[in-house]
């Protein structure tokens, strides 16, 4: 494995520890708070973050074929049947022992697989009004990934022409009146968790 490969897998590792320990410490209500993933509660999540992990790759595709190509509506179908015959406990074991397995989305590379982990770090957080748990580092890499890979595109995500700049991070992006947010708060906007318009001042 190259350096550069090396290091993504341990900031990924990094981010799964973090989600595990969040995990970790959740009382039983905690597991049922909703989070920015519509319809998802914190359950949902945990059981998609392992996903790739225990669903093997003709059972996603059977998924897909049933949702009529959807991997959104695939994934969803997956995470629900999941919560419902797995018990916390499992959940996040089934996390916790990959926390440094190599993995990447299909079509994509070690970073998606970074950025994924981060992004659903961050609903995860959200969801339970806890300080996020991704690093500066992780929140950069994230950011420059969603640019470079033109990401918002998939998330339809909608500036709605104004520029997102980070008050914590060097990185702007888009044109118009700038508007002036964490790195954590455009990674969500970027990703269509939040609308800019929910930032903009009255």
């Amino acid at each position: 494995m190259a350096k550069r490969d090396e290091h993504v897998a341990a900031l990924t590792a990094q981010q799964r520890q973090a989600s595990v320990a969040v995990l970790e410490a959740l009382s039983e209500t905690g597991w049922d708070q909703p989070t920015p993933c519509e319809g998802w509660t914190v359950a949902h999540l945990a059981a998609h973050l392992s996903m790739s992990f225990r669903v093997g790759m003709p059972a996603v595709i059977l998924a897909m074929l049933r949702e009529r190509g959807s991997f959104d509506r695939a994934a969803d179908r997956l995470a629900r049947r999941d919560v419902a015959r797995m018990d916390h406990v499992e959940l996040v074991a089934a996390l916790r022992d990959n926390i440094t397995t190599a993995w990447s989305p299909p079509g994509g590379d070690l970073v998606d697989a970074l950025c994924h982990d981060v992004v659903h770090g961050l609903d995860l957080t959200d969801g339970l009004g806890l300080p996020a748990t991704a690093t500066e580092e992780h929140l950069d890499i994230v950011l420059r990934t969603i640019e470079s890979r033109n990401r918002m595109a998939y998330f339809g995500a909608d500036l709605a022409g104004h520029a997102l700049q980070a008050s914590d991070l060097d990185f702007r992006i888009g044109e118009g009146d700038t508007v002036v947010l964490p790195a954590t708060v455009i990674v969500m906007i970027l990703t269509a968790r939040e609308s800019v318009y929910d930032h903009l001042e009255e």
